[in-house]
């Protein structure tokens, strides 16, 4: 059997082999593992402190890890665990990843306020700024549209568009997710609300827990049927 966890898990992720990707902040250790760790990497900073990973996402085609460590973001090979590269940028740390699911790109928010948006080829192509530290991001899975999501508003960007179209919201938002037609994009706030935006960033219903801030959202996933 597996042995009892001594510390949490912030993550989880699945490759598309099924092979289980799990983070244990507390101790800063990123394994990937079947019944046994295939691999393990501990993650330190130039002064050799472990930093905390606080999101990773695979390549839609499972040949790579991205991961949101301390102020970088890491990019492994599945395979064995080879670091590939870490991709410099953030001046504080990275809160959340996102691969788009065609595979061209992925994206990258941190508390320093910016999101960067990366290619496959692992370059920075775009640099842009909420007024908040980035809580969360999200690939629409048909369009490549990015929703960014910070304390006081979230970001509508596609390559298609010549600036990024923000909304104001009224609580900070702690998660989000896009149904798999990509028609519609879930927000889920610190306040227990959670809010259903459509493309266009227009809230089509709010949904709002008894227990209002005593209740915040913390995870959010939509039925994968619709």
């Amino acid at each position: 059997g597996v042995p009892a966890a001594t510390a949490y898990a912030a993550c989880l992720a699945f490759s598309v082999d099924l092979l289980v990707r799990s983070y244990s902040a507390k101790r800063g250790n990123l394994s990937i593992m079947r019944a046994v760790p295939t691999w393990i990497d501990k993650v330190h900073d130039r002064d050799k402190v472990e930093q905390c990973i606080y999101d990773l996402a695979f390549k839609p085609d499972g040949t790579q890890l991205i991961v949101a460590a301390g102020n970088r973001v890491l990019v492994y090979d599945t395979a064995d665990g080879t670091l590939i590269q870490p991709l410099k940028g953030h001046k504080d740390t990275v809160y959340c990843v996102a691969y788009a699911k065609d595979g061209k790109r992925f994206a990258s928010g941190s508390a320093d306020k910016s999101i960067i948006i990366w290619t496959s080829k692992l370059e920075g192509i775009l640099k842009y700024t909420h007024n908040d530290s980035i809580q969360c991001v999200a690939y629409n899975p048909v369009t490549h549209q990015l929703a960014s999501c910070s304390s006081g508003d979230f970001g509508l960007w596609s390559p298609e568009q010549k600036s990024v179209s923000k909304h104001k919201v009224s609580s900070k938002i702690t998660c989000c997710g896009w149904t798999n037609d990509g028609q519609y994009l879930a927000l889920g706030m610190m306040s227990g609300v959670v809010s259903i935006r459509n493309k266009n960033g227009e809230e089509k219903v709010k949904i709002e827990r008894p227990g209002g801030s005593s209740s915040p959202i913390w995870s959010i996933a939509w039925n994968p049927s619709k």
